[in-house]
């Protein structure tokens, strides 16, 4: 018969005691940046795309002190690259930017938070189909738009993470 030999010494059981609580928090550590939690940007993107399939992209630009940046994106390949010319005009205009590409429509727009303060912008893309127009399809942009910026509480909450 084999014996179990019982540990009694405090100071040991401490020890392996600290070792696992240590090692269970590095795991947690290593999952969440294996897998960062998702900015409220990105679940907005993603759920706005969701709900608006005409749309074949959806993205979000801001200016901080990195300059224009993509910060959410349908195109997780787009997720922080530099802002291209037609991103970052409805920043510096405050008018949309529409153009029209051999498979479709750009709509880019500037983006307001809840209040109606300018935050950055956003681009819409959509599959080219027969009767559209850059009109038409700018109405379309704002509408989806809007409904993004009632969600927004302020350009800072963009980057926290989604709830």
């Amino acid at each position: 018969m084999s014996r179990v030999k019982r540990c009694t010494n405090p100071m040991k059981i401490f020890l392996v005691a600290a070792f696992g609580v240590c090692f269970a928090s590095a795991m947690t550590m290593a999952q969440t940046a294996r897998h960062p939690a998702k900015s409220m940007a990105q679940k907005l993107v993603e759920e706005t795309h969701a709900q608006h399939p005409e749309a074949t992209e959806i993205g979000i630009v801001t200016v901080s002190a990195k300059g224009c940046r993509t910060i959410a994106s349908t195109d997780k390949g787009d997720i922080g690259e530099k802002c291209e010319a037609d991103d970052s005009a409805p920043i510096r205009t405050g008018k949309p930017y529409v153009e029209k590409e051999k498979d479709g429509y750009d709509v880019s727009l500037p983006l307001h938070d809840a209040a109606g303060k300018a935050i950055g912008a956003v681009g819409i893309e959509f599959k080219l189909e027969t009767g559209q127009t850059a009109a038409n399809m700018t109405e379309k942009a704002k509408q989806i738009a809007g409904q993004m910026e009632k969600q927004i509480p302020s350009k800072a909450a963009l980057s926290k993470p989604a709830m």
